[in-house]
């Protein structure tokens, strides 16, 4: 996308004093487990779990909505076999991979990452719990994702003819008895989409993949992508409609004592300040094991790790909402311009 003169420097200067910047360019030393052309992952020395992995792109963007849609496609297209190879290195059968968008969700550096945390059950990790308050997202707002998810869909399909693409599709029956008395935002061949209720906050959309006995890591490239690309749009729709402050996603893969289904889920949580999500972040702290030995562990299996551009399946991931008329919004409630959305992002994540 294209930047202002003015914002580029900003940018430009937030690099110059990015840590993940400096450990690319090999000016701090850092414990790598895999790196390519484009993307680099880097074990957490202050560890949620054994394998507790950093996956992140090596250009410079502050958040996720601002990384290129190419390179978007390649990242999450990558992401389950980068994830397996962790997985099995770890001899886990489950995972969790966290987002964190702006800093009341918890980011805490300038550089779009996610984090991949190799789960199992009996693991004792339990920051991924999420409380269900039971509280109802105001009819008002309910009815904006319901009317506005499909139409975003549809401008990103409008736009990417993708072979795969036909119709709605149909709710697969191992997800039939998923959505409680949760409400269908949208659903395609490859998701459904759920305004949760129960929720963990209002607003709180569950993302599922009708990918049966697949497990993330198994996933076709493309279905991931697709996966996340969904999830970016959901993320857009709530921080428009709910005025959230920043958001959390989380996916979830393989049966743990936090999602005993084992289904391939991810949610994506709008956040405000004091909205009772703080256990979602865990307090880091030195690991108690030899982290050399698991580098070792990991990179034992990511050497084989790699991606062709076409087998991502979509060209284009992040839905730009800028360019789509969103029902029932006021003029100053309307997205944000690419320009504003960046020069606040830069400043918030400064």
């Amino acid at each position: 996308m294209a930047l202002t003169p003015e914002l580029q420097a900003q940018l430009d200067e937030q690099k110059k004093q990015c840590v993940f910047c400096k450990i690319i360019a090999q000016e701090i030393p850092a414990k790598v487990v895999f790196e390519d052309d484009k993307t680099i992952a880097l074990l957490d020395i202050y560890p949620a779990v054994k394998g507790h992995t950093l996956y992140l792109p090596k250009e410079h963007y502050p958040l996720l909505p601002y990384v290129p849609p190419d390179e978007c496609a390649y990242f999450f297209g990558l992401l389950p076999r980068l994830s397996q190879a962790i997985t099995e290195s770890m001899v886990t059968t489950a995972l969790n991979i966290f987002i964190a968008n702006g800093n009341i969700a918890g980011q805490q550096a300038p550089h779009f990452l996610l984090h991949i945390l190799p789960r199992e059950a009996g693991d004792s990790f339990f920051h991924f719990l999420l409380p269900s308050k039971g509280k109802k997202l105001p009819e008002k707002e309910q009815q904006f994702l319901t009317q506005n998810f499909p139409l975003l869909m549809r401008d990103h399909f409008s736009k990417n003819k993708l072979s795969w693409h036909s119709g709605a599709g149909t709710i697969p029956a191992f997800l039939e008895k998923t959505s409680h008395n949760s409400i269908v935002l949208y659903e395609d061949e490859k998701v459904l989409v759920l305004l949760a209720e129960p929720a963990a906050v209002p607003g709180q959309i569950d993302i599922y993949s009708k990918q049966e006995g697949y497990s993330f890591e198994k996933l076709p490239a493309e279905d991931a992508v697709h996966l996340f690309t969904v999830a970016s749009a959901a993320a857009s729709l709530v921080f428009q409609a709910l005025s959230a402050q920043g958001t959390n996603i989380i996916l979830r893969s393989g049966k743990t004592d936090d999602h005993p289904s084992g289904r391939v889920c991810l949610q994506v949580l709008p956040r405000k300040q004091d909205d009772g999500l703080q256990e979602l972040l865990w307090k880091p702290k030195p690991s108690s094991y030899n982290l050399d030995s698991i580098v070792s562990k990991i990179k034992d299996k990511t050497w084989k790790v790699k991606l062709n551009p076409a087998d991502s399946g979509e060209n284009k991931v992040l839905l730009k909402p800028e360019i789509i008329k969103i029902i029932g919004a006021k003029p100053a409630e309307r997205f944000l311009s690419t320009t504003e959305e960046i020069r606040k992002a830069i400043e918030k994540v400064r």
